[in-house]
């Protein structure tokens, strides 16, 4: 599993520092390294307190965003859990969006992805601080 963030012109940025209303999209790319299909497959990507999550399934909010398709996704306050299979060798792209809204330090915890009837086959990312400067 691999994350990359971008502004919202596709610009790849660092979100260790990031001015307030300042837009984000999240690249996750996840790729099944096994030679078997793995089936029920939970992304699990909680947000830090200070960003706050642009639902994509709003017309105004989801401005042609090209990602893979998958089985199911729930947009919560602080998280956003994307639902999908994968193929041995196969990858997927997700993408999700969020605004950094209010100013001060906040912890973005790992992201995670897992085979929710399989706890051997995992993938995460490290959590980090990130500071929200006011405009």
């Amino acid at each position: 599993m691999s994350v990359e963030y971008s502004d919202k012109d596709g610009r790849v940025i660092t979100i260790d520092k990031l001015k307030q209303g300042s837009d984000i999209r999240a690249q996750v790319v996840i790729k099944n390294t096994s030679a078997r299909e793995l089936l029920n497959l939970s992304l699990t990507q909680m947000v830090p307190s200070g960003w706050e999550i642009l639902n994509t399934r709003d017309a105004a909010s989801g401005s042609e965003i090209n990602e893979s398709a998958f089985d199911y996704r729930d947009f919560r306050d602080d998280r956003v859990h994307t639902y999908f299979g994968l193929k041995a060798g196969e990858s997927r792209r997700y993408v999700v969006q969020f605004n950094a809204a209010y100013p001060g330090r906040y912890y973005l915890p790992g992201w995670n992805v897992e085979a929710m009837y399989d706890a051997k086959r995992h993938a995460r990312v490290t959590g980090q601080w990130v500071n929200v400067e006011e405009q």
